[in-house]
Order: C-alpha cells, then sequence, then structure tokens
C-alpha cells in the first residue's frame, strides 16, 4: 500500500520519493527475510527434541549472525526515513541537517559495530561485555529516533506561532499542515517508547532473556510505511484546499476587474489611488499568507 500511494503520487521526474520507495521496498525484503529466518531458526531445532540426537548449532550460529545483519538493517533503514522526514521539514538550517546526519552516522556504526561483535563472539569465541552489546544495540537508535522527533516537534512549536494565523483551520482546529506535524511527533514518540521498553528489556531484572526484539524489525518496518500511507492522506486533502482557495482567489480578480472597467475615468482615478493604498497593505497579507501556502509544498518533500 506504501508502494502504490508513492507511486500514485509520481516517481518519474522526483528523484527523492524513488529513492524513498526503493528504502522502503529494501526495508520489507529485509524484514520478511527476518521473520523467514526466525522461523526456521525454530524449525530447527525441533529434530533436537527426537530420539536420535541432532546437532544443528552451526546453521544455527549462522542463521543466527544473517538474523542480527537482517535487523541491524530494518532498523537503520527505517531511521533513515525518519531522519528524512525531519531534514526536508527543517529544509534551510544547516545546523540542524549536520546535527541530524551525525545521529544517523553513529547510528549505522553502532549496528555495523554491533554485528562485528556478534560475528566474533559466535564465531570466533571473542568476549565481549554484554552491557556495551546492549547498549550499542538499543541507545543509538533511541537517541536518533527521539532527535528527529523533537525536531519536529521543534517546527510544529514554529509553525503554530508564525505561520498558522495565515491560513484557515479545518473542522478539527488544526491546518492540514499542523495535522501531518502532529501526526509524524506523536508517532515518532510512541515509537520512541517501544525502544524504551527494549532498553528495558535489555537491562532489566531478567537480562537478555526477558526481550522485545523478536518483534520489533517489524515493528521498525511497519512504522514508516504507516506514516507514509497517513501523511499522503493528509497532503491530499491539503492539496485540494490549497487548490480550491486559489480558484476562488483567480475568480475574485477577475470579478473585480470587470467591473473596474465599467466605471468613469475619474472615478477610476480616485478609485486608482485608493487601490494601491489598499493593494499595499492586502499585499503584506498576501505575502504572509504565501508563506503560509508553501509549507504543504515544503512538507509534500516527505513523501
Amino acid at each position: 500500500m506504501a508502494a502504490y500511494s508513492l507511486s500514485r503520487r509520481g516517481l518519474s521526474r522526483n528523484r527523492p520519493r524513488q529513492i524513498l520507495l526503493g528504502i522502503t521496498l529494501l526495508m520489507l525484503l529485509a524484514a520478511s527475510a527476518h521473520l523467514g529466518m526466525y522461523l526456521g531458526y525454530i524449525l530447527l531445532q525441533l529434530p533436537t527434541l527426537a530420539a536420535t540426537y541432532v546437532n544443528p548449532q552451526m546453521i544455527l550460529d549462522r542463521l543466527s549472525i544473517a538474523q542480527t545483519f537482517m535487523r541491524r538493517m530494518v532498523y537503520f533503514l527505517s531511521d533513515i526515513i525518519v531522519v528524512w522526514r525531519a531534514w526536508v521539514i527543517w529544509s534551510n538550517n544547516t545546523a540542524m541537517h549536520v546535527f541530524l546526519a551525525v545521529c544517523l552516522i553513529a547510528t549505522g556504526a553502532s549496528s555495523l559495530t554491533l554485528f562485528i561483535f556478534n560475528f566474533e563472539s559466535t564465531f570466533h569465541g571473542t568476549h565481549y561485555p554484554l552491557n556495551t552489546q546492549n547498549f550499542l544495540g538499543t541507545f543509538p537508535l533511541l537517541v536518533t529516533n527521539f532527535a528527529a522527533t523533537v525536531a519536529i516537534g521543534w517546527k510544529l512549536w514554529y509553525y503554530r506561532k508564525n505561520v498558522k494565523r495565515y491560513i484557515g483551520r479545518s473542522k478539527d482546529g488544526h491546518t492540514q499542515v499542523e495535522s501531518v506535524l502532529i501526526l509524524l511527533m506523536e508517532s515518532g514518540a510512541v515509537y520512541c517508547v517501544f525502544w524504551i521498553l527494549l532498553m528495558v528489556g535489555d537491562y532489566g531484572y531478567y537480562g537478555g532473556s526477558f526481550e522485545f526484539e523478536w518483534f520489533q524489525p517489524y515493528i521498525s518496518a511497519l512504522y514508516p510505511t504507516t506514516i507514509i500511507l497517513m501523511v499522503s492522506r493528509e497532503m491530499t486533502i491539503s492539496e485540494e484546499v490549497l487548490s480550491y482557495g486559489s480558484t476562488m482567489s483567480i475568480s475574485f480578480a477577475s470579478g473585480q476587474s470587470s467591473r473596474t472597467m465599467g466605471l468613469s475615468e475619474s472615478r477610476t482615478r480616485s478609485r486608482s489611488r485608493g487601490g494601491r493604498e489598499s493593494a499595499e497593505r492586502e499585499g503584506s497579507d498576501e505575502d504572509g499568507l504565501s508563506i503560509g501556502m508553501q509549507k504543504p509544498r515544503e512538507i509534500a518533500g516527505i513523501i
């Protein structure tokens, strides 16, 4: 559904949307592969319950490493989409871009390091502290998602303070762009809660035996694709509102022009002077309105 939504909005001349579609499909394949390996890991242990003992440990070790790789790939691809959204929303802020890039690089580096640790400990017997592995596995991902969520929340606050007064509200009291920003911020907060639960499972009383990571890759894969569908719906409504507003503006201008042509020359000159003053006053409002009207186009870059 997410791939269809992106395709429906047009792909031929939109490189970011093409990349987003590619990341979404790759994440789907990685999550599906992880699920298949997880089921295979369970099924391979069933023969050990038979009378004739079979030792599948070597295959299980390889499957475990492959699962770790797929799991980390899903996490990283999901974070790319999350950071991308915050990046697009802060399109003209270099400092924010640098901060988000550092968070994403740290996430990728920690995931790669954790994969190397697991590989070395599984096949070469190298021992690494469990707390270090747990830290690398959850903390950078939590920080990256929290940072992106805070960045979106900051933009929402800025939008309400400086832009919202120029745009009409919807029935629920929010503008369409505000609804998109609220959706991104609230969904990001819920996603951060899952990472907090995962960290609690790693450092909790029961240690690694009581963990949530078996289902976290699927949540990480579903989270961005679900937001793509929901944001696509919000942006479609927003574009319809903008199109309707632009049509009304053109009709109003056309009607006023025809009325002006029917006036006498002296009256036209008199109204012309007043019209220029009125236009100057209205121009400032239109400039402010254009700032707000451009926001949906900027936010649309996230899908």
